[in-house]
């Protein structure tokens, strides 16, 4: 398959000085990115910013651990070639470089190192899905539901399960899987927070008597939690 076909950037093949921006932000060698970024605006014709901004928000997006510049890159990305300005990318560039990255931090390496276990897990041993997942939002949910053991909501998005939430992390100042609810002590607890609402009795919620049908993944309406 032939390759496609990109102008070069004056001398410069097109590929090598994006890899050259992107390794230079990488390496924190902000002289050089300032340099490549200048080629690609330079040499790059309209798309440049745009080019630019994306490269720094996908930059962003996988190394940075620096949630502000992150929004700021995708805010950069968003609003690239709507002015003509672009002093907005050579100050995104530069802050970029100074960055702290995901492997110059222990979680960072951490959550790596997660990944990697992940993808091994998924294919040696797929973990079952745990018990505090089978709330009301879920098929099997509400077969427990209808078997007599209840909803195990203690930490869904509904109103009772946002309340057991609440109720654990006040008795135990933490949130355990392995800590379950005293029921008659929280239904004290529910009933107060129901008065408040002006709400009478402890009825859960107005939900309905089965299982909704299921909404798609790509749902662009709420997402069940």
């Amino acid at each position: 398959m032939a390759s496609r076909l990109v102008p070069p950037l004056g001398p410069y093949d097109s590929f090598e000085v994006l890899s050259a921006f992107r390794k230079s932000v990488k390496l924190d060698r902000p002289e050089e990115a300032i340099y490549w970024l200048t080629v690609l605006l330079e040499f790059g014709g309209t798309p440049a910013p745009k080019t630019a901004a994306k490269q720094l928000w996908i930059m962003a997006a996988e190394d940075v651990d620096d949630a502000a510049l992150v929004l700021r890159a995708f805010a950069v990305y968003s609003m690239a070639g709507a002015v003509p300005e672009t002093d907005h990318l050579y100050f995104l560039t530069a802050a970029m470089c100074k960055a702290r990255k995901w492997w110059e931090w222990p979680d960072g390496q951490l959550v790596d190192h997660w990944w990697s276990k992940a993808l091994g897990d998924l294919k040696r041993e797929p973990r079952e899905i745990p018990s505090y997942a089978l709330d009301r939002h879920t098929r099997r949910g509400w077969a427990r539901h209808h078997s007599g053991l209840g909803f195990d909501d203690r930490f869904s998005g509904s109103d009772v399960g946002r309340m057991k939430t609440l109720w654990l992390y006040l008795r135990h100042g933490r949130l355990d899987p392995a800590d379950q609810v005293d029921e008659a002590a929280f239904r004290v607890f529910w009933q107060q927070r129901r008065d408040l609402e002006g709400k009478t009795g402890t009825r859960e919620a107005d939900e309905p008597s089965e299982y909704p049908p299921p909404a798609c993944l790509d749902d662009p309406g709420e997402v069940t939690s």
